[in-house]
């Protein structure tokens, strides 16, 4: 199955899986988990390493040369993408939406110190960019370049395997500790990590509820997007189940932008790393943890249910908000 598939090694897997017992005390809930995708190694980690094994894979299959791809100016992806060009030797352009900051910090910082070669769209969004980037690439062919083209989020069926191996790897650890989640949390973007998860899941009989914190669509628009891509999945590998699984989005957690942080998730994020230790982000992780949070204090999660949190990564953006949490 995934063993015949071009795969570059960046990872340090499998990942942690460990209990919050002290967040457990707290909201009144007997098993808490968390599975350490923080930690996967690569430049402060995240869950975009897993997916950048596959298209590393592809990439170097290819004789490509520069690895392009695209993201807001504190994208999670295009650090790892540039973390992963440098271990591999490759070049890296990054197209980000917005205007040049007079200083750099958090993701974009890291971009720098990585080598990643920084190119600014003052007048583009992430979605008005994501469609500029096919028109980038053949620029950078005309110049004699051999380009990767890398979706944002690297959301591509290529990409979402690399949480179809996640699966198998979670699945193994709990049959260790003798346990299985009643439900699994995590916040969800391009929706390349939940599509593999849901794949992955099928193929390990794993009947958990998955539950996708959107953090940039409404219900609708994040499910078609899931959707289309598990579809793009089933046309592109033979071994992948024809079935759409079940699935569950919250859009209750958006607040008032991508980027915004809520006071809300603030909260969360304090609440976590003092009970915890645990270091989450103001627009992904922070986002789910107020949901895991807000919903067992509600009563929507039985005292007796075993939550996993799956942390994504995205730690350095935290270090752009340090006003806020001075506050």
């Amino acid at each position: 199955m995934l063993e015949d598939i071009p795969r570059f090694h960046l990872a340090n897997l499998p990942t942690p899986l460990h209990r919050l017992s002290h967040l457990e005390d707290s909201l009144g809930l007997n098993e808490i988990w968390i599975k350490r995708d923080d930690l996967t190694g690569l430049a402060f980690g995240g869950n975009k390493t897993r997916k950048l094994e596959y298209v590393l894979g592809k990439a170097m299959e290819e004789n490509a040369d520069t690895l392009v791809t695209v993201g807001a100016l504190q994208s999670n992806h295009c650090r790892q993408t540039a973390a992963a060009a440098a271990v591999a030797g490759l070049r890296c352009i990054l197209l980000l939406a917005g205007e040049e900051p007079d200083v750099y910090e958090g993701n974009l910082l890291l971009d720098m110190l990585l080598g990643a070669e920084l190119k600014f769209f003052p007048d583009d969004d992430f979605h008005s960019l994501s469609g500029r980037l096919d028109t980038i690439i053949d620029t950078l062919q005309d110049l004699g370049l051999k380009p990767h083209r890398i979706p944002a989020g690297a959301a591509y069926p290529l990409g979402s395997l690399g949480y179809v191996k996640a699966m198998e790897e979670v699945k193994l650890q709990f049959d260790e500790v003798g346990s299985s989640p009643d439900r699994i949390i995590m916040a969800s973007g391009t929706a390349g990590t939940i599509a593999g998860m849901l794949v992955g899941a099928q193929l390990m009989d794993i009947d958990s509820e998955i539950i996708a914190i959107t953090v940039m669509d409404d219900v609708e628009q994040h499910r078609a997007k899931v959707n289309n891509l598990l579809v793009e999945m089933q046309r592109e590998y033979d071994f992948i189940p024809k079935s759409t699984p079940d699935f569950t989005i919250d859009d209750r957690f958006l607040g008032e932008g991508y980027s915004l942080m809520s006071d809300g998730v603030k909260s969360s994020i304090e609440m976590f790393a003092k009970m915890d230790a645990i270091l989450l982000d103001p627009v992904y992780t922070g986002r789910a943890a107020m949901a895991l949070i807000r919903m067992a204090l509600a009563g929507e999660i039985e005292s007796d249910e075993k939550v996993l949190f799956w942390h994504t990564g995205g730690t350095p953006s935290v270090f752009t908000k340090s006003s806020c949490f001075m506050q």
